[in-house]
């Protein structure tokens, strides 16, 4: 705390409260709230997020609906990474999570759970992913898909789960079409969002996807931060993973044609589209 001013003894007094109960306990409300973060290990996210995925808040990832953006490829990657060092749980409300996708990431599949809740409704999995994470669980990934039951009360759930992350100091990721659902977005402590710029191909063939990400709320710093990553798919002899890409990428140059056409991403092969739809 730095104030151009002789101390007060409200200062003294906040300075003691701070220094016994932490930072976060007193602070100005005009500031981010402090939060302790978990790196991802990879710099540019690092610096995106920034410094990693925040500590006992609600971080979202967004895209655009029915679009391949990303987003679950990339919690995937981030839950793949956690699970070398603790205990993950994965509730696959999108129902697209496959395993051996999890394990090219990475991921040590005897540290996850997976959750699945009957007919992938909102309500229940999010009750589930709070009892776990009050039990212990130090990280949770949340997958959203447009296909989610939203019945009434789910946003009660929401507020459990969101108090149990703070209560426990977890690091819990959602991932949702965007835009996300109001309670979500008033939840989320970061939200990132993921679009996509081209897809990454070798010999003719999708190998990755390059991807941009913007933040576009944060209540923890770093808001505006913008950087760039492939998402690179497993192949033979090379596995998945995420890579920093500049942060300034050039957009391609389409030369114009008659008649015009209006350019998009190449077609995804069928047995790339479930996997990279977000």
């Amino acid at each position: 705390m730095s104030r151009q001013r002789p101390l007060t003894a409200l200062d003294e007094v906040v300075g003691r409260l701070q220094r016994r109960h932490g930072p976060a306990a007193v602070r100005w409300g005009g500031g981010p709230a402090p939060a302790e973060s978990w790196s991802t290990g990879i710099p540019v996210l690092d610096e995106v997020l920034p410094r990693g995925l925040p500590c006992g808040r609600l971080a979202v990832l967004t895209g655009e609906r029915g679009r391949a953006t990303g987003r679950l490829t990339l919690l995937q990657a981030l839950a793949a990474r956690a699970s070398r060092s603790m205990e993950v749980a994965y509730v696959d409300l999108a129902g697209t999570l496959d395993p051996g996708f999890l394990a090219d990431l990475g991921a040590d599949l005897d540290a996850c759970y997976v959750v699945r809740p009957p007919g992938r409704a909102l309500g229940p999995g999010l009750a589930m992913a709070r009892a776990l994470v009050a039990a212990g669980v130090p990280w949770l990934a949340v997958a959203l898909g447009g296909g989610a039951r939203r019945e009434p009360g789910w946003e009660h759930a929401l507020s459990a789960l969101v108090g149990a992350v703070e209560g426990r100091g977890a690091v819990a990721c959602v991932s949702s079409p965007s835009p996300p659902a109001a309670p979500l977005a008033y939840a989320s402590s970061l939200t990132v969002a993921c679009a996509p710029l081209d897809w990454q191909l070798a010999h003719g063939d999708v190998v990755g996807l390059r991807v941009r990400l913007r933040v576009t709320k944060s209540k923890v710093g770093g808001v505006e931060n913008e950087g760039a990553l492939l998402l690179r798919y497993p192949r033979p002899h090379a596995p998945a993973e995420v890579v920093g890409l500049p942060a300034v990428v050039e957009e391609p140059v389409v030369e114009p044609v008659a008649p015009p056409a209006a350019v998009t991403l190449p077609a995804l092969p069928a047995a790339e589209a479930e996997r990279a739809l977000a």
